[in-house]
């Protein structure tokens, strides 16, 4: 690979991504640049102008390259791939381990429901969202549904069998369509009108149900009316406390940042109808060398890649570096014309100091929460260190546990601390291929023979690219004698010690093969090991759990004559599960696509 200063002369005057690794050519930082030729040289000159933040990055870079390519707008996705591949320590990091819920309508099937969820997934619902607190959404569907009574159950609808309403139809947060109460026309446009609420189009709404109203009217329908003149009246009053930003119904997001020395947060106000109906907040954890215009480019990019649902108008605080590539992006997301701006006066300038000051609170909760925490942490292993008497504090740890259902689904979890707080996206679980019979021990040696094969072979990822300061297995002095042998036939010294359960399953000691360590002396050092071993035991079971219900479904239905994959496929969309499908009668079966009456009886006879 070429030095930096070779690098440096040859570098062209064109749109591109620059790469930084450092000493043990791991990527630290990612960019993009107008001009590549520019904007890489300025961080190796002028040594006096730079700020803490860069000259720490510029220190640590070894090797640099770059990637050419046609437009600024390429280089701007370029850049965003990368970042998400090597999550460099320097970059700006959407760091959300949290899942924020959404309101979910169901508009492809014929009588939709809402629901919350916090996954979104391209299968033809309409999704609304984010919000912060579970709390903001479960209220917003009580309201939506006390205005427009939609389903939440997950029933079969048949215009064919009416089923029994339940208490929410009595309690007129559900119009019954199960039992036949209500057109399918007629819940359309509840569910029209629903989603236009969720929308933030009041004034549409309203204006349809005043038309509905005075329809009914006109057709001597008076209870019917008084019923949509009372959620008119409804909204119109929940409208009146919601804060007005302008009279142009205009559908907006306002972005601003907040910094400190290491840290930026963002913030994201939501104007729709004119009108600031919600907010939500980041903290970008060590933002290293990012400027504030490169800070908020990049927060936009990855927040609307996990956001779908864009604006016609996006408010900045700060311009980014790239403003037309930016809003040439974004627009080609939506499907038309975004508009990206920075204001200066008036109401939007004003939703932008409110943005940048929900920014510097959310900023001021996550040191006084989350680092606090992280201290505590640290403090923690640093206890745990001088208790096994390791040579450094175990930073990062790998807990390790066997799950097997006699001698089908054996498997094993491996879960990753870092600095003493749970890392998710390092999880791993391992399917045994050479243990075929229940072997705990067998097990737990197959699952670290693959795991540090891997590192030995080479890999280049942060999971099995380095080696842990401690690994924990779930199991005694003989669990832990195991993992060490494999350890030693590979030639690896990593301390190795064994969770131990008491009578109640609860951890209370270390073992390490030869000696035992009571966990109660230390309060800390306890919850932190019980989390630990909770959570690969968690891992684990999901895994055997997701096999052997894969297992039962196929055994039950593959052994039935005239069921291949596609009509196992069309049974289990139409009634979710195997058992819901048992519960179902002949005649329902036989209304699925391609199954008929007569295969219908043998189904339901087999099932038995």
């Amino acid at each position: 690979m070429a030095s930096i200063k070779e690098t440096l002369k040859n570098l062209p005057e064109l749109p591109g991504v620059y790469i930084m690794r450092d000493i043990d050519k791991t990527v630290i930082y990612v960019g993009k640049a107008k001009v590549l030729k520019n904007r890489v040289k300025s961080y190796f000159q002028h040594k006096e102008d730079r700020d803490p933040k860069t000259a720490m990055l510029v220190s640590s870079v070894k090797s640099l390259e770059y990637i050419v390519t046609h437009t600024e707008e390429e280089a701007l996705i370029l850049e965003n791939t990368l970042i998400k591949r090597y999550k460099p320590k320097y970059n700006v990091l959407l760091k959300d381990d949290k899942t924020y819920p959404h309101i979910r309508l169901t508009v492809q099937e014929d009588f939709p429901r809402v629901e919350i969820t916090r996954r979104v997934e391209k299968d033809g619902a309409k999704y609304f969202g984010t919000f912060v607190k579970m709390s903001a959404v479960k209220d917003s569907i009580e309201v939506l549904r006390r205005l427009f009574p939609i389903r939440t159950c997950k029933r079969t609808i048949s215009p064919d069998k009416k089923q029994k309403p339940c208490l929410y139809y009595h309690i007129g947060l559900c119009s019954a369509p199960c039992a036949g109460y209500i057109s399918k026309e007629d819940y359309g446009e509840l569910v029209k009108n629903a989603a236009a609420f969720l929308d933030g189009r009041h004034e549409d709404v309203v204006k349809k149900l005043e038309s509905e109203m005075k329809m009914l009217s006109d057709q001597l329908k008076f209870e019917k009316a008084a019923a949509v003149r009372d959620r008119i009246k409804s909204i119109n009053e929940l409208y009146k406390k919601q804060s007005v930003y302008s009279t142009k119904m205009d559908e907006r997001d306002v972005i601003a940042l907040y910094s400190d020395n290491w840290h930026y947060a963002a913030s994201i106000l939501a104007v729709r109808g004119g009108r600031l109906i919600g907010k939500r907040s980041y903290v970008l954890e060590g933002m290293g060398a990012a400027a504030p215009g490169e800070a908020i480019e990049s927060f936009i990019i990855q927040y609307y890649e996990a956001n779908p649902k864009i604006p016609k108008e996006i408010a900045l605080q700060i311009e980014p570096e790239s403003m037309e590539a930016l809003s040439k992006l974004l627009s080609k997301k939506r499907g038309s014309k975004v508009t990206v701006l920075v204001p200066k006066r008036g109401k939007k300038a004003e939703l932008i100091d409110m943005a940048e000051q929900n920014a510097k609170e959310e900023l001021e909760l996550y040191k006084r929460n989350v680092l606090a925490s992280q201290i505590k942490s640290i403090e923690t292993l640093k206890k745990l260190q001088e208790t096994l008497m390791l040579e450094k504090a175990p930073m990062t740890i790998e807990a390790y546990d066997v799950s097997n259902t006699g001698s089908t689904e054996i498997v094993s979890s491996m879960v990753v601390f870092r600095e003493g707080q749970a890392d998710h996206r390092s999880y791993r679980r391992f399917k045994m291929k050479a243990i075929t019979e229940q072997n705990d021990y067998g097990s737990m040696q197959e699952t670290l023979l693959r795991r540090f094969n891997r590192y030995l072979s080479g890999a280049k990822d942060d999971v099995f690219g380095k080696l842990p300061d401690l690994i924990l297995v779930d199991g005694g002095a003989q669990h832990v004698n195991a993992a060490k042998e494999v350890l030693g036939d590979l030639g690896l010294d990593v301390p190795v010690w064994g969770m131990a359960k008491d009578d109640r399953h609860r951890s209370h000691r270390l073992v390490n093969g030869t000696t035992g360590i009571q966990l109660s002396r230390d309060s800390d050092i306890l919850r932190f090991i019980a989390a630990v071993q909770n959570e690969a035991h968690r891992y684990a079971l999901q895994y055997n759990k997701s096999l052997r219900k894969k297992r039962m479904v196929k055994s039950e239905l593959d052994k039935i004559k005239g069921i291949g994959p596609a009509r196992k496929k069309s049974l289990l969309k139409a009634f979710g599960s195997v058992k819901k499908l048992k519960e179902a009668d002949v005649e329902e079966i036989a209304r699925v696509d391609g199954i008929g009456y007569k295969l219908a009886k043998n189904i339901k006879s087999q099932l038995k």
